[in-house]
Parts: C-alpha cells; structure tokens; sequence
C-alpha cells in the first residue's frame, strides 16, 4: 500500500497575525536596543567631545557632520540601484526605510546584525530574504572596493612616511577581481542565501557589470564626500590643508573599509581608529591626533543616530504607504 506524502497542516489568518504583531515587536525591540547602546557609547564620551569640540570649532564640526551624512547618500543610491538589478525595486520612501532601519543595526556588536535585519525585513515587502541580504553583502563588498580605490589618494603622502603602504596596491587589485570576473559576486550572493534563505525563493540572480561599476561609482562618490570631514577637522587642527585633503579622505576609506572587516565589534569600533590614527599620524601627532580620530567616530555616530531619526520621522508624519505596498519584482 502506498504512504501519501503528509501535508503540513494549514495555516490559521489568526496565527499570520499573531506571527505579524511578534516580528513588528521584535523589530522595534531591536531599534530601541540599537538606541540605548549608542547613546551609551555618547554618555562615556561626553567630556571629551565636549573638550574636541572646542578645540576645533562648533562651526567646523557641524560642517564635518554635514559632510559626513552627505556622504552617506550614494551608498543609499548605490543599495538601491544594486537591489533593483536582483529583481526588487523599492519605492524611494520604502527604501530609505529598509536601508536606514536595517543599518543602524550596525551598532549592535557583531558584524551580521545589517543583513539579518535585511532578510527580516523582507517579510512584509513579499520579497525573498536572501535577496535583500545578499544585495547588502554584495553592497559591503563594492564599498570596500570603491575604499581602496580612494584610499589610494592617500597614498603619495603615507608612502613618503612609509614604504610599507605600498600594499595598499596589492590589495586593491585583489578587491577589483569581483568586477572583472562577476562570479565571484555570484557565490557571494549564494553563501547569504543559503544562509538566510530558509528553503524560500528562487537562486539570486546576478545583475550586469554595467549596473555593477555603476554602483561602486556610487560607492566611490560616497567615500570622497564622507572623507572630506576628516580633512577639514585636520586642517582645523593645525594640519597643512593639501595633505588634510588626501590623507583625510583616502585614511577614512581606508579605515572603514578595516572597520567592515571586524565582526565583532560594533560599527568597526577600534580597528577603524587604529588604522585612521596610523594614516593620520603623517600630519598630526599628540592630542591633536587623538582629538581627530575620537571627534570623526562621534560624528558619525551622531550622523547615523539624526539620519534615521529623520528619515523615520518624516516617513511618519507624511503616513507613508505600508511596505507592503512599495515594492515590485
């Protein structure tokens, strides 16, 4: 006698539902631990930064933030171009709202928390979650690319302090393989879905390398912006502005691209100061570098903190539409 195969019994609305009200808990669970830790992180430092702050200038410090979440903008871009090339297109609304929620998570202690937030919030988008997570890994990995190449602007002046920064060079053409021989970036995508993907959805599929190089351009345009902070508190600092210009921008790739690379600590916290302070230390020693290095960390921090409180607050008070209702394969 033949065995029929044992379907799994259905599944209530009500428990849809309830299933639905435990993920929004959770989600918000996690954004109000992301904000109590970071403003953890704010409260230990406060004296110094009062103290750094004065040092270079209110002035000088809100144009560096400035700099800083104008920086942030292409990557957002860049995220987005790279989704729609895997075969979700996010309404404008409904991905500032996935990139900067799922982002910020970036805080919390250990490397993966960005692209779990991304798969989770797959869910109410019908989009697969190994398609959100990959396009964050595959994003990771065009930023430290486009870092690299930027990071090379630094070079003539860490060169002249230290021969061994030649090695930027060989690392820059081992990062360039993914967009010379894309399927790299395929088994990229593959590891985060099975990962991620929990038996759901079809394979990822790779988007051209037209779309590829666009969005390291994006990336790229990204660093340059964001960098310029570092170099203007430099010269606010003492150091010549030629030299604040290069090293600041190339040394801030530089060091958020080793800050990508640390799993455990949150947002790359200590090897991103550790590789900015030794770029820098070309132009400034003493206070003036620990001031720099502490005062750039706490900028950015603050950046992230103000930019997805206003993104979150204007989706909000315009009632944007559900995501549910902004997204299409």
């Amino acid at each position: 006698m033949a065995h029929l195969p044992l379907l799994p019994p259905p599944v209530r609305p009500g428990a849809r539902v309830t299933r639905g009200r435990v993920f929004a808990v959770l989600r918000w669970a996690a954004v109000v631990l992301v904000l109590a830790f970071l403003g953890w992180q704010l409260w230990r430092v406060r004296h110094g930064v009062g103290d750094s702050l004065r040092q270079v200038g209110w002035s000088t410090a809100i144009l560096a933030a400035v700099l800083a979440s104008i920086g942030g903008l292409p990557g957002f871009f860049g995220w987005r171009m790279l989704l729609a090339g895997l075969g979700t297109r996010l309404s404008l609304p409904v991905a500032a709202r996935v990139f900067f929620l799922a982002g910020i998570t970036r805080y919390l202690p250990g490397g993966v928390w960005p692209a779990v937030a991304h798969a989770a919030m797959a869910r109410p988008l019908g989009a697969p979650a190994a398609r959100l997570a990959g396009a964050f890994v595959a994003s990771q990995g065009l930023g430290v690319v486009a870092g690299l190449v930027v990071g090379l602007v630094a070079l003539p002046w860490l060169v002249a302090a230290d021969p061994l920064w030649w090695a930027l060079l060989p690392l820059l053409g081992a990062a360039l393989l993914p967009l010379l021989a894309p399927g790299l970036f395929g088994r990229l995508l593959g590891t985060a879905q099975r990962i991620l993907r929990r038996g759901e959805g079809r394979p990822v599929v790779l988007p051209d390398r037209r779309t590829l190089l666009a969005v390291t351009g994006l990336m790229t345009l990204g660093w340059l912006i964001s960098g310029l902070h570092v170099g203007l508190l430099a010269v606010a600092l003492g150091a010549p502005p030629g030299g604040a210009l290069s090293v600041g921008i190339g040394g801030f790739a530089l060091s958020t691209v080793a800050g990508i690379f640390t799993l455990v600590m949150p947002s790359g916290l200590g090897p991103r100061e550790v590789v900015l302070g030794l770029t820098l230390a070309t132009l400034l020693t003493g206070p003036g570098l620990i001031t720099l290095v502490a005062l750039s960390r706490v900028l950015i921090t603050v950046v992230d903190v103000v930019s997805t409180a206003v993104v979150l607050g204007v989706l909000t008070l315009t009632r944007t539409a559900p995501l549910t209702q902004g997204a299409s394969s």
